[in-house]
């Protein structure tokens, strides 16, 4: 029942409150609205299952399914277009799939919402299959009075910290990944670290441009009451430091993708980076020669968390009609990505022993924020910033100061409705 609140509360935020914000639709033109639209009428057969997804990963996994349930039929329809919006008109029309698969970056839309099985209910009770999954990340599929899971996680990427170890032995900087880490956590410290290598035609990041996209791909900017938490840490300190790269000119000013990205790291210019877990493999390719000279690690500033933006989680529709069916298929699939960290075996071309341990530890600590009905507003707001600081605006902490100013003056009606509906109940418990 609350959970079908909170949807109901959310549609009333857009309606009544829309004029405040100028990043809100019209319930018209909003994701809410049932189309007037030709649906296809189809009969769900008792031995099939049918999975939504944006991007289709499970190629490799389906046969051991298929093997493992030879009765039953997987359709699985791939939607490149308008997903959340197709997502929220099927739990309206109830013209729903079995399963969904949902981009990391659009969780916040289906955060408190019904539409979705709550996987606290016994028939989902797996011990041993949540014990595997980092407390952290089930964390964000938790409604704030932890009485319902929407979701689990699928696929996800650590964001880590690549380095060459040898270039850091040269200076004498802490080179072993734990050591290194708690070194990179003091701002004070990577500023001197990157001061110190640039003297010596070293860097250790791509561009300021870089150090905001790590925070942008990996944080939720509201905790479980809705406080915007971007000037609390380590999300502050972060942006200051993206301000210092500017103003002492300690970044070259590119990109890893590219082949001036590509000839820095080649040429021993770029010797430190943030990036995905899934970079591991592309770093190999790109520099063979430095093979046994780069080591990973956390994130600097006491940051985490997994690549919003390729990474994906999975939930059981509440009208499906095989939900123990589903539930079985959720499993093996998120199974069988988790092996890519329980599994991985050590590499010769890192340095570190146990790669999986570094992710492991990525994946574990505790971060802040969570997924919010606000985070595509906020992330529009973001992306407008960003393509002005691409376009040569430069990177201060006033303009950083000035775009979470704007954001918060536009969610402030928003953001102090939903505050409401969540204080409202502990107001009536209190009461009684």
């Amino acid at each position: 029942m609350k959970s079908i609140r909170l949807w109901i509360a959310t549609a009333g935020i857009i309606l009544l409150v829309g004029c405040h914000s100028s990043s809100f639709k019209s319930f018209q033109e909003s994701s809410l609205r049932i189309e007037s639209v030709e649906m296809e009428e189809e009969v769900e057969q008792d031995d099939e299952l049918v999975i939504w997804t944006h991007d289709n990963i499970f190629e490799k996994s389906l046969p051991g399914f298929l093997e493992m349930y030879p009765e039953i039929e997987v359709d699985i329809q791939v939607i490149k277009e308008n997903i959340i919006q197709k997502y929220r008109q099927s739990m309206l029309t109830e013209q729903a799939p079995d399963l969904y698969v949902i981009p990391d970056y659009a969780l916040g839309e289906f955060t408190g919402i019904s539409g979705f099985e709550n996987l606290y209910e016994e028939r989902y009770n797996d011990e041993g299959f949540f014990a595997r999954r980092p407390e952290s990340l089930l964390n964000r599929y938790i409604d704030e009075d932890s009485d319902k899971m929407f979701a689990i996680p699928l696929l996800y990427f650590p964001y880590v910290t690549y380095y060459r170890e040898d270039i850091l032995n040269l200076y004498g900087y802490p080179s072993d990944p734990r050591q290194l880490s708690q070194y990179l956590n003091d701002d004070e410290k990577w500023l001197n670290m990157a001061r110190n290598l640039k003297e010596n035609g070293h860097y250790i990041v791509e561009s300021e441009h870089s150090l905001l996209n790590m925070v942008l791909r990996t944080s939720y900017f509201f905790d479980e009451e809705y406080k915007y938490l971007a000037n609390e840490e380590p999300l502050e300190t972060t942006f200051q430091v993206a301000s210092d790269v500017v103003s002492n000119d300690l970044s070259p000013y590119i990109n890893i993708w590219d082949e001036r990205g590509k000839e820095a790291l080649q040429n021993d210019e770029l010797v430190m980076f943030q990036m995905a877990s899934y970079v591991v493999d592309h770093l190999k390719n790109w520099v063979p020669e430095q093979k046994g000279k780069w080591g990973v690690t956390a994130l600097p500033f006491q940051l985490a968390g997994v690549d919003m933006e390729a990474s994906m989680s999975i939930a059981i529709s509440e009208n499906s009609n095989q939900k123990e069916m589903a539930w079985a298929f959720a499993k093996k699939m998120a199974d069988d990505m988790q092996n890519m960290y329980e599994k991985v075996e050590h590499d010769p071309f890192y340095i570190n022993k146990d790669l999986n341990q570094i992710f492991e530890l990525a994946l574990h600590k505790k971060v802040p924020g969570k997924p919010q009905p606000l985070d595509q507003d906020i992330q529009f707001i973001w992306d407008v910033a960003m393509k002005d600081f691409y376009d040569g605006k430069t990177v201060t902490i006033e303009a950083i100061d000035s775009i979470n100013a704007d954001i918060k003056e536009r969610i402030k009606y928003d953001q102090r409705a939903l505050q409401n509906f969540i204080e409202a109940p502990n107001q009536k418990d209190t009461a009684e």
